[in-house]
């Protein structure tokens, strides 16, 4: 399933802003910070197998018992009642929060780690709602930027590149979905519209400038200043530039392995090339 807009879901704010309040005194994970440079990641899982919220990692749960709602949901009562009229349960992994502040997230696939899972359990199909969100959040799917309103349902094609930029301190808080797949039974979305995949809708896309010449020149003027002791922080500007730029196809790793290449510490280059195949190649349980 490609990433496609899905239709739209009619939020009773006042309900949705209790929940939320209500979300912040939660235990909330950092299970995939990893993938981000910047502020916070957290995520709360709020439908999982056998109900255990646990620590967040989706390999970490016992997939041969029933999925259901965590004790986390039991406190969020209309947060639950979205989850059961927007999906179908039946194929639903998990269901969790997501926090995202100042920050931006490397460029990835997902579902890597799941490939040894039986089919009939394994996540297949990622469902987001955006439920707290602004102008500057926005979604990358190869070179393409966009935003996804408050209130909408997408499906993400999380077995493509992606990143995500929250540029601002204000929360972006999402609902996010797996699904297991099961082929003939329709979309797992229960959303007028759900079955047509209509793809990224061009008022969603977010048009960048050409990355000019003397940016590039200015980003690639990092290598010097580039070490294992600045890593996060040069990865992080090029990163940043690649959503207010249009510097191409596989701009960000392009550039991250070009600056790496000629950097004095002879340690990133391999680092640079380790992480590249972790995070868009091949990962580990």
């Amino acid at each position: 399933m490609r990433t496609h807009f899905v239709g739209e879901v009619a939020l009773d704010l006042a309900r949705l802003e209790s929940d939320l309040a209500t979300c912040r005194s939660l235990e909330w994970t950092e299970a995939y910070s990893d993938y981000v440079f910047g502020g916070s990641w957290k995520s709360c899982m709020l439908w999982a197998p056998g109900g255990d919220a646990g620590d967040g990692v989706v390999t970490n749960y016992v997939y041969d018992r029933p999925a259901g709602f965590t004790a986390h949901a039991e406190r969020l009562p209309y947060l639950a009642e979205l989850i059961r009229e927007t999906a179908d349960l039946d194929r639903l992994n998990f269901a969790r929060l997501a926090l995202v502040t100042d920050s931006v997230i490397i460029p990835h696939r997902d579902l890597l780690e799941l490939s040894d899972l039986p089919d009939e359990t394994r996540n297949e199909h990622r469902m987001h709602i955006p439920l707290a969100t602004n102008d500057n959040c926005f979604f990358n799917e190869d070179n393409v930027v966009y935003r996804m309103r408050r209130g909408e349902v997408w499906f993400l094609d999380a077995s493509r590149i992606h990143s995500v930029a929250v540029l601002t301190a204000e929360p972006r808080i999402h609902l996010m979905l797996d699904f297991v797949d099961t082929p003939g039974a329709g979309s797992p979305a229960r959303v007028a519209g759900g079955g047509v995949e209509v793809g990224i809708p061009a008022d969603r896309i977010v048009t960048r400038p050409p990355l000019g010449d003397d940016e590039r020149a200015d980003l690639l003027g990092l290598a010097p200043l580039l070490s294992m002791d600045t890593f996060d922080e040069v990865f992080s500007i090029v990163i940043k530039k690649h959503f207010r730029r249009d510097g191409g196809p596989d701009f960000v790793w392009n550039t991250m392995l070009e600056l790496a290449a000629k950097s004095p510490d002879q340690a990133v280059l391999p680092h640079t090339e380790e992480l590249c195949k972790h995070y868009t190649l091949e990962r580990s349980a």
